[in-house]
């Protein structure tokens, strides 16, 4: 038998502790041991930093594209902004590829959302004279980018998503000091616009309408063998090219039961 160094336990384990809570505690530490750990210790004061201050990446001066101010950022990965402040104030607006949502160009027109290209596409339609809006509008510094503008020259069009209200309205007031008239269209005022794409089109995959969309799947029929597309990946191996090929198959299936 055995007494456990941690809490006097006696015990029969191979070890010294009687449990693995034990052993992996910290054991007492008696004077004698606390006195060689400082003898030891005595007259070290660690490894001085020779980087302290150093750039270790090469770095250049540049302006900010917001306030102008002068500094200093790393060539390697150059920022165009001296803070998230001056970023902020040039976020928004019209930028290719930028974002989550599904972008594209339908008719060479770019739509930024699936919001945006169902609206495109009913206006096209429905011989509603528009542009992308050309360029940005600035007023007491701040910098708003709009969607559309129509052939009156003075009306905006902005479809949003999820962005909150207070972030629109504060673009929004920017073209408005401008004299412009800002109309912006959320889901549900756009719901006319997406039931017209449905029912005109066949489909809700909006952006399967994108100039050039080529389907991302390619599979292999399960009764006919015939080759065939589709916009979405198969959670099974068993796919069908039609309603008809899948009848079909689950009959023979049951047949041979």
């Amino acid at each position: 038998m055995k007494t456990c160094p941690k809490c006097s336990i006696e015990h029969n384990k191979i070890g010294l502790f009687c449990s693995r809570s034990c052993a992996n505690s910290r054991g007492p530490r008696t004077e004698e041991f606390k006195i060689s750990v400082s003898n030891k210790l005595s007259g070290k004061t660690g490894l001085p930093n020779v980087n302290k201050g150093k750039y270790l990446v090469e770095r250049t001066l540049v302006n900010c594209l917001t306030c102008n101010t002068e500094f200093i950022t790393k060539v390697s990965e150059p920022h165009k902004y001296c803070s998230n402040v001056c970023r902020a104030e040039k976020a928004g607006g019209y930028r290719p590829e930028s974002g989550r949502s599904k972008s594209g160009y339908y008719k060479g027109i770019y739509c930024g959302s699936t919001y945006e290209l169902c609206w495109v596409i009913y206006s096209l339609d429905h011989n509603v004279k528009f542009t992308r809006f050309p360029g940005k509008v600035e007023m007491n510094g701040k910098v708003y980018y709009p969607d559309f503008l129509l052939d009156d020259g003075k009306t905006i069009i902005e479809t949003k998503g999820y962005e909150s209200q207070d972030s629109v309205d504060e673009k929004t007031k920017i073209a408005e000091d401008a004299g412009y008239i800002v109309k912006v269209y959320r889901k549900s005022d756009l719901q006319y616009a997406f039931d017209y794409v449905k029912n005109t089109y066949n489909t809700t995959d909006y952006y399967t309408l994108y100039d050039g969309f080529i389907p991302s799947y390619q599979y292999t029929c399960y009764h006919c063998s015939s080759q065939f597309t589709r916009n979405k990946q198969s959670k099974t191996d068993i796919v069908f090219c039609s309603r008809q090929c899948a009848g079909k198959s689950r009959s023979k299936q049951t047949k041979s039961l």
